[in-house]
């Protein structure tokens, strides 16, 4: 008899909300299974060598021990639960930036080690083997005070701190991200295969794979692996000595990065990949919801992202059995490498990310335009996305009147007699703006642009302009960012065409 590997000793179950807990067995041997925690206890239901048992919703309290026993004498027992407020954080690289590496590290560390979360990383393997296998033994349930705090996530720490200081209860994070990957890789073969326009990650796929066989896409990773630590090796080297090099140069001197490497069933970055080696194997674990920082990854094909996107959404509540789980996403901030040709992707993506706040129940976008940094795809301030998305849950989730999580957003265009007036949603108080008020681009034929500074009366906007066929504000990869709302939240981007 096993427990899945996220349940460890100082782990946190959701609170109000009937929790599953469960695991493998033997199905001759475990005629029955039982779980108890403090004064609750459950009979689980065995299926298929799996076992499922679901303990009744519970108030947050701390110090429990769970136990789990089978009619064979077999018995588990895990000590210093707590029942709180859980939730996964899901993404790439941004969601699974260290807080060490972040900005202020030190001091935010400081004040986590004081702070009433846990942590728990979902291992990161490429296939279902020993290797897994053995990662998910060794993987547990962290305390604050961890040595390893500072490989927390730097958006969930602040985010749970938020909460955790607000709520008055233990939260828990549950990392499950990735830097560099799409959300395809996220989602199940179905999911992806159910849209002809979600099938091409799957058909780009297979036609790496090409007619290799399991065992030869298995050697050629390997060897890829090896290559890749040879190759960090020497960047480690060039980039202490030679930190003036470009990333042309580099690559010159020690050899192509290869990265991701070759496609085939050990890489973690194919599609569906990571949805077997890490979501299905803590699936169905109780959430309260889900903070979720991705996309940058998938901005060559941003015209289907918001499909994408939704199906990530419908699958992960399915999975984890709630049809209405909260979902905060984060909305990307601006980014570009300077002087590189402004493709106008990331645009279409924050424009995918918002629609699915509009378009899905208890989906809600975190706007996040102003914290994003020229040259560096990983901006080091994680705090301002933290505790934005902290204002959110408290908001939407739990209810607290008095978080005001939102900025400026679009509501209407009206033509007026020399122009148009735009008014937004979350501008009762008008607008912050420093400096110049930048952004606004004007359209006469929906293919050329030009900038235009609108004026600003309370909560409302004028262009003055002939008719035109498009209005948009802030589609650019990356633009000075100048126009919040007074709670420092900035007017969310959005394109409009009027004719």
């Amino acid at each position: 008899m096993k427990l899945a590997a996220i349940f460890t000793d100082n782990m946190v179950l959701q609170r109000n909300k009937p929790v599953c807990i469960f695991g493998e067995c033997n199905n001759e041997q475990d005629k029955a299974i039982t779980v108890t925690l403090g004064e609750y206890r459950a009979d689980a239901e065995i299926k298929d060598k799996k076992w499922y048992a679901y303990l009744p919703e519970m108030q947050a309290q701390d110090n429990l021990r769970l136990v789990v026993s089978s009619s064979n004498g077999e018995k588990i027992t895990l000590n210093n639960i707590a029942v709180g407020e859980v939730w996964l954080a899901g993404g790439q690289s941004n969601m699974e930036y260290f807080i060490a590496n972040s900005k202020d590290a030190e001091k935010h560390m400081k004040d986590m080690r004081n702070a009433d979360v846990r942590y728990y990383n979902v291992p990161r393997c490429g296939m279902i083997n020993e290797e897994l296998f053995n990662a998910e033994k060794n993987s547990h349930w962290e305390l604050s005070d961890s040595p390893t705090l500072g490989e927390w996530s730097a958006v969930g720490c602040h985010f749970a701190k938020n909460i955790s200081e607000k709520l008055g209860c233990t939260v828990g994070i549950v990392g499950c991200n990735l830097g560099g990957t799409s959300a395809s890789v996220w989602v199940d073969e179905e999911t992806l295969s159910s849209d002809k326009d979600t099938n091409v990650y799957l058909e780009a796929y297979k036609k790496a794979c090409g007619s290799l066989t399991e065992e030869e896409q298995i050697k050629i990773y390997d060897e890829y692996l090896e290559y890749e630590r040879e190759w960090n090796e020497r960047l480690s080297v060039i980039q202490k000595e030679h930190p003036e090099l470009s990333w042309e140069d580099v690559q010159k001197e020690i050899g192509e990065c290869k990265w991701p490497g070759p496609m085939g069933i050990k890489n973690p970055y194919r599609p569906c990949g990571l949805y077997t080696t890490m979501i299905s194997r803590i699936t169905p674990f109780t959430f309260r919801g889900i903070i979720y920082y991705q996309g940058e990854e998938d901005a060559s094909r941003c015209d289907i992202y918001y499909k994408l996107f939704t199906k990530l959404i419908y699958k992960w509540r399915e999975d984890f059995k709630d049809s209405n789980m909260p979902f905060l996403c984060v909305q990307l901030p601006m980014f570009a490498y300077e002087n590189a040709p402004d493709d106008k992707t990331w645009p279409v993506i924050r424009e995918a990310q918002m629609k699915a706040s509009e378009t899905l129940d208890n989906v809600h976008t975190a706007v996040i335009l102003d914290c994003g940094e020229l040259n560096n795809i990983h901006p080091i301030d994680k705090k301002p996305v933290g505790y934005r998305l902290s204002l959110l849950a408290l908001k939407n989730v739990y209810g607290f009147d008095d978080c005001e999580p939102y900025g400026p957003k679009l509501r209407e265009i009206k033509r007026t007699s020399d122009g148009y007036e735009l008014s937004f949603y979350n501008a009762e108080n008008g607008f912050e703006v420093r400096g110049k008020a930048l952004g606004f681009e004007i359209s006469y034929d929906g293919e050329k642009f030009e900038k235009i500074i609108p004026e600003i009366f309370g909560n409302k906007m004028h262009l003055k302009c002939d008719t035109t066929k498009e209005i948009r504000y802030q589609w650019f990869n990356y633009n000075e960012v100048t126009i919040f709302g007074k709670n420092g939240i900035p007017l969310a981007p959005f394109r409009k065409k009027l004719r």
